[in-house]
C-alpha cells in the first residue's frame, strides 16, 4: 500500500499492525476535491463535526491513520472570524502525498471524545486492505524460506 515501510518488527517475529479505535464520539465522511490534495490544505465545514469535535480555537492536531502512523505537525485554523470553514494545513500535504490521494477519494474522520479533540483519526472508504506476515524459521543455515500469509479485511 505505501512505497515506504513505517513499522519495523524483529526477524522472527510478524510486524505488529494497528488497531483503530471502534467506538467514535464524532464522525464525519469527506470527499477530498482536487483543493484539499493540491493546496495542502484540508478545507471543512465548521458546523455540525468540527464545531462539536474540535477545539474552537487555532490549534495543532495530530491525525492518526488506519495503519497507525502518526502526523503531529498538523494545524488547524479558522478562514475567517465568522468560523463558516475550517482548514488543516501543515503535514496534511505529506499525507496526501504518502497515500496517493486524490480529488474524488472519500475520507472517514473520527474523534474518541465528546468535544476539543486534538487527535484525529482517518481511513479510506470504501478500502479493501491486505495484511501480508512474513514467516521465517528460526533455525540457522545458508537459506532462510519465507512463507507468505495474507490476510483480507474490508475498512
Amino acid at each position: 500500500m505505501l512505497e515506504e515501510g513505517f513499522q519495523t518488527g524483529t526477524w522472527d517475529a510478524p510486524i505488529p499492525f494497528f488497531v483503530m479505535p471502534k467506538v467514535y464520539s464524532h464522525r464525519l465522511e469527506k470527499t477530498l476535491t482536487a483543493a484539499d490534495v493540491t493546496s495542502g490544505n484540508l478545507t471543512l465545514l465548521w458546523g455540525g463535526f468540527c464545531k462539536d469535535a474540535l477545539p474552537h480555537e487555532q490549534s495543532q492536531l495530530t491525525l492518526i491513520d488506519w495503519i497507525g502512523n502518526t502526523w503531529k505537525e498538523c494545524h488547524l485554523r479558522f478562514d475567517d472570524g465568522t468560523k463558516t470553514t475550517c482548514k488543516i494545513s501543515g503535514q496534511w500535504s505529506d499525507i496526501c502525498k504518502i497515500h496517493h490521494l486524490a480529488d474524488g477519494v472519500v475520507v472517514k474522520f473520527g474523534v474518541t471524545e465528546a468535544s476539543n479533540n486534538k487527535v484525529i483519526y482517518f481511513k479510506l472508504s470504501p478500502f479493501i486492505g491486505v495484511r501480508t506476515t512474513l514467516h521465517a524459521p528460526s533455525k540457522s543455515g545458508d537459506r532462510k524460506f519465507i512463507h507468505q500469509t495474507q490476510h483480507y479485511f474490508m475498512l
